[in-house]
């Protein structure tokens, strides 16, 4: 596992915004801030991104390490890259949501199950 150089730097690039406000990502289950997004990046990068934000919502469902997937290991690695190569990527800012952040989840993840 190994971000490409130009993904990261586009990635080290971003800069925080602490008034921003999250939107809800269907298909990963988490929430997705736009100041964590760069403008331009490869489809390998895009991939790892989803791989952290995925993780990151794992993380704020509280969902314990065997139910993150086919193979937790692979997470885990994308994680431990992500804090080695981006420390500073504007999500690993936002480990904990706030109360009206977690309310917000909350409402998109039940509002998701109750149509599937």
């Amino acid at each position: 596992m190994r971000l490409g150089r130009e993904d990261e730097l586009a990635l080290q690039q971003l800069t925080y915004d602490p008034g921003a406000e999250p939107a809800y990502e269907l298909l990963k289950s988490c929430l997705v801030w736009p100041d964590e997004r760069p403008v331009r990046i490869s489809s390998e990068g895009y991939e790892f991104l989803g791989d952290l934000w995925a993780i990151r919502g794992f993380l704020h469902r509280e969902l314990p390490l065997v139910r993150w997937g086919l193979d937790p290991a692979y997470f885990q690695e994308v994680w431990r890259v992500g804090l080695a190569t981006v420390p500073n990527w504007p999500g690993f800012k936002r480990l904990q949501l706030s109360e009206k952040d977690r309310q917000y989840l909350t409402a998109c993840v039940d509002a998701a199950r109750s149509v599937s």
